[in-house]
């Protein structure tokens, strides 16, 4: 192929060998800093996590791609992964595959492409050229291809309609942050300084973007966040304190993740975009490339042997392992959350190259963590028997009826419950067991929602007699 070979080479150092080597075991550099990456004002509170004592997630184990050659870089919309497949006989193609029917596709390009993202059926991804990267969006559905106008350009991310990037167009030493909108054809320049703008990551809708500010050499890094408060403004902060290391942030729109060293060990943090307010998850050990989706992050943590997938969820405050393989490390893991179904990507060793690989799982709902909660709550009071079988059977026939999709049905299990559960105050319940469970219940019904679910019990003093 002329000298393309040659061109996968040069980029496959430049990019493939620093996205999994460069990043994930980066050495600390001490360099002084700059006036620009000033540290923001954040509010921290700290969650103290253990993750040798996270239950084991029950999921689905999916082979995304293990044939031979290198998988890397995978990425996920609902039941679409777009991930860099190398031959290693010179060619590097983006693929796309269907997880739901088991079909895998070649995005059309001139097999020197790498670097993808996905949102909902759009891929983009950089393809390198003689003249210089360029970024391109492939529509999955429509099997058509728009080309971002402009040269020297890569890595990027898509949400919606939007797609950011490095551009080093004007300075290679000092990548900018540009957007590329896709309604209305038009590339616009987010960043414009001397320091080193990387890895940006647009949020599903488009509205949010976050990125790592850092000096030459990606050393003393600062997370940076633009909100579009109209159609084409952003308003930009900073999220981080200087850190000896990249952040790789990623955000839901809502929501940032990033790990930072601050406290003498890399640990996942989780921000707010809206109030700055700031959460520390301090775990033992060391963690690396936080994503999230929905309310749940996944990351990937270490402990004496090798790397683990992990999902925390922000509404509970639970932790669970995902993967155990004390020989193999996972790492490049990202998770999406779809109707109900949660799924994490992921690339691990095989064969003397990366292979990708799936787990997916039922996204935890907070109803469904409540009535368990409540269930174990009627347990704990040791109540009679059939008391006890009574109430509980309501809770299940409403779990189920969640599990269903019948929010009206599980609604009207809660209130036959909070009504026997006032028929029951003072007589086989105690006035504060009958109280406890009430207010739990209320509670649930308000997390249901919807006008079916807003009647409520409330227990008074006539009702305790």
């Amino acid at each position: 192929m002329r000298t393309i070979p040659g061109i996968i080479r040069n980029h496959r150092s430049l990019k493939h060998v620093r996205l999994l080597s460069f990043l994930l075991i980066a050495v600390a550099l001490a360099v002084p800093l700059r006036s620009q990456l000033a540290a923001p004002a954040t509010s921290e509170s700290t969650i103290v996590l253990d993750t040798a004592s996270a239950p084991l997630l029950p999921s689905t184990a999916e082979i995304v791609n293990n044939e031979l050659g290198n998988q890397t870089n995978p990425h996920l919309q609902c039941n679409l992964v777009s991930y860099t497949f190398d031959d290693f006989q010179g060619i590097s193609t983006i693929h796309y595959k269907d997880m739901a029917t088991g079909v895998d596709n070649v995005i059309p390009g001139n097999q020197v492409d790498l670097l993808s993202d996905i949102s909902g059926s759009r891929v983009a991804y950089t393809e390198v050229t003689f003249t210089g990267d360029t970024i391109r969006i492939f529509d999955t559905t429509s099997q058509t291809q728009t080309i971002v106008p402009g040269l020297k350009r890569s890595n990027p991310s898509i949400g919606g309609n939007l797609v950011a990037f490095e551009d080093r167009s004007i300075s290679v030493s000092a990548p900018q942050i540009a957007i590329y909108d896709l309604t209305t054809g038009t590339v616009t320049p987010l960043t414009d300084d001397s320091l080193t703008n990387l890895w940006p990551n647009v949020s599903p809708n488009g509205n949010a973007i976050v990125w790592d500010k850092c000096q030459v050499n990606a050393v003393n890094c600062v997370t940076y966040a633009a909100v579009q408060t109209m159609p084409g403004v952003f308003t930009t902060r900073s999220l981080t304190e200087v850190s000896s290391r990249p952040h790789l942030p990623f955000t839901n729109g809502e929501i940032a993740v990033y790990v930072s060293d601050r406290s003498g060990e890399n640990d996942v943090y989780y921000q707010t975009l809206a109030t700055g307010a700031e959460v520390h998850l301090s775990i033992p050990g060391d963690q690396r490339w936080p994503r999230i989706s929905g309310d749940l992050i996944s990351f990937e943590s270490k402990d004496a042997n090798e790397y683990d997938i992990f999902v925390y969820d922000i509404r509970t405050g639970k932790l669970s392992r995902v993967t155990n393989t004390p020989l193999i490390s996972e790492t490049l893991s990202e998770i999406n959350v779809c109707n109900g179904f949660a799924r994490i990507v992921y690339s691990i060793p095989g064969d003397g190259s990366f292979d990708i690989y799936a787990a997916s799982f039922p996204a935890p709902t907070v109803t469904e963590d409540q009535i368990d909660d409540l269930i174990a709550l009627i347990g704990s009071f040791n109540l009679p028997p059939g008391t006890a079988n009574s109430l509980t059977t309501k809770l299940q026939s409403a779990l189920a009826a969640i599990d269903a999709g019948d929010t009206a049905t599980a609604c009207s299990y809660l209130r036959s419950f909070t009504n026997e559960c006032a028929a029951q105050s003072g007589k086989k319940l105690t006035t504060d067991q009958a109280t406890q469970l009430i207010n739990a219940a209320n509670l649930i019904k308000t997390s249901l929602g919807g006008s079916v679910c807003q009647s409520t019990t409330i227990l008074n003093v006539g009702d305790m007699k």
